[in-house]
């Protein structure tokens, strides 16, 4: 089989960085686009910038394109001469990222480029996430949209905001701008790994009433941190764990033999929280046993959990007293309260064991002036299995003394045993690289879910280049399954035009 890749791309684009660390991989222009959108800062809510430089690209390469107000992007590739009469197919992917850095990390997401770092087959940033999720889909399309020599049907490309904090950009875009009815999504599963639905989220957050008191005792900050991390889809079938919930499990083993009071915990991220920042007060109780009990739970935790998460650290001193502590009896119940809330893999497929169907996280919790409250997220396959998961949550929660504030739903999107998109991708895989691909459903969230609740009749598959780690300063990119994916999805497209 022959490969035709694109040697060139437009000088016209107005992008700062030239001199690209990436050199010697091929598509040489699927990673100049990639260099491109990595030096361009695009957090959640901040994509206006990455939006004008796809509608440059657009433009420049005489490219029909439209924009809305928050900065979502659609843009259209005519047919191939000879295929301008099929019906087109949507490629999806999201132009914002994840910002987490070390905590030693100097980096500015407002202000400053991704620095990228190539050692062999992996690319990864400098003490902060990559953007492969979802820089990777970015580049892509952009260098299926460009290529002259590519077979294709008419293309369109969407490119939404937002996706990282609930899939907003998408729930705002106006869906009947998309003439599509075939869809190749570009943020879930894998090299080899094909999704075709996700699972439903339950997102439920809820708010634990306190009372403090002046602080009486020594009062410390207490980091908990070095953990994994990570989405929840790729995290809880690896075992990971929470960092709120080993800091709550620190606490309940200090208040077994001494009197330690909660003046704060905080850790608001995205994904599996990979550290946490707390206050607390020795109320009553000797220092010396305070870290003797600290160090032998930090051996314990790192022995448990060895293999999914063995370099957890803490981190403890002395400090002036930053605010109130909680009263004991409230303190107490909220320590036990997040020790013993449920956490990871509720149910599994027998016929895939490796995979996780239902699971809760903890994803955030911070210190207001009356309270705390804490955001967590069920993730399900069967609704059936979150609907009870949820119950007990809930259960369990007003229990302890929270209040439930509010439940949101978030349906996911059917398996369908009929598609032609997947028959066609799964048949195209195959030959390309002489096996058959994983199929199976995302136990994360992506932008699919909601078109195809604005879209019934979409008929559509996702697939990703590998990229682990993600949403964590340790985000890795393959970079051959980048390439991979490209081929895959440049055939792919090719092979719908004889379909």
């Amino acid at each position: 089989m022959h490969w035709h890749f694109l040697t060139a791309w437009s000088k016209e684009c107005n992008v700062k960085k030239k001199n690209y660390v990436i050199q010697d991989r091929k598509p040489a222009v699927l990673y100049h686009y990639f260099e491109d959108i990595s030096s361009i800062p695009r957090v959640s809510y901040h994509e206006a910038a990455a939006a004008a430089y796809v509608v440059r690209v657009a433009k420049e390469h005489g490219l029909w394109y439209y924009e809305d107000d928050i900065h979502n992007v659609l843009v259209r590739r005519p047919g191939s001469k000879g295929y301008e009469h099929l019906p087109s197919v949507l490629l999806e992917g999201h132009l914002d990222i994840v910002g987490e850095k070390t905590e030693d990390s100097k980096h500015n997401f407002d202000t400053d480029p991704i620095e990228l770092i190539e050692e062999g087959n992996i690319l990864h940033a400098n003490h902060t996430t990559l953007g492969a999720d979802n820089g990777c889909a970015v580049a892509l399309m952009l260098t299926l949209l460009t290529d002259e020599k590519l077979i294709a049907p008419p293309l369109e490309c969407l490119f939404t905001v937002q996706e990282e904090v609930g899939l907003l950009g998408a729930k705002h875009f106006d869906a009947s701008l998309i003439q599509s009815r075939k869809v190749i999504g570009l943020d879930a599963g894998s090299e080899g790994v094909f999704r075709m639905g996700t699972s439903t989220k339950f997102e439920m957050t809820s708010f634990y009433p306190t009372h403090r008191e002046a602080v009486h005792g020594i009062a410390y900050h207490l980091v908990v941190d070095g953990l994994k991390g990570g989405d929840q889809g790729a995290g809880i079938p690896q075992e990971r764990i929470c960092a709120i919930k080993m800091t709550a499990r620190l606490l309940h083993y200090l208040n077994k033999v001494m009197d330690v009071r909660v003046v704060s915990m905080d850790k608001v991220g995205k994904s599996i929280p990979e550290s946490c920042d707390s206050h607390i007060v020795l109320a009553n109780g000797e220092e010396s046993l305070m870290f003797r009990i600290i160090e032998e739970q930090q051996k314990l935790i790192r022995i448990e959990h060895e293999d999914a998460d063995p370099d957890i650290r803490v981190r403890i001193e002395r400090e002036e007293p930053v605010g109130d502590m909680l009263k004991k009896e409230e303190s107490d119940r909220l320590i036990e309260a997040i020790y013993l809330m449920p956490y990871g893999a509720r149910n599994r497929k027998l016929c895939r064991v490796d995979e996780v169907s239902c699971s809760v996280i903890m994803k955030k919790i911070y210190t207001e002036s009356d309270g705390i409250r804490v955001f967590s997220v069920i993730s399900t396959e069967e609704m059936e299995n979150g609907e009870a998961l949820n119950e007990e949550m809930q259960t369990f929660m007003k229990h302890w003394g929270f209040a439930i504030e509010y439940v949101n739903l978030n349906r996911g999107w059917q398996w369908s045993k009929k598609s032609e998109i997947r028959d066609v991708m799964i048949e195209t895989y195959k030959k390309l690289f002489g096996k058959e691909p994983k199929v199976n459903i995302s136990h994360g969230g992506n932008d699919c879910v909601v078109l195809k609740e604005k879209i019934p009749e979409l008929d559509m598959v996702t697939t990703a280049a590998t990229y682990v780690d993600y949403h964590t300063p340790k985000e890795r990119l393959y970079m051959d399954t980048f390439e991979k994916v490209y081929m895959l999805i440049r055939e792919t497209l090719t092979n719908l035009t004889k379909a």
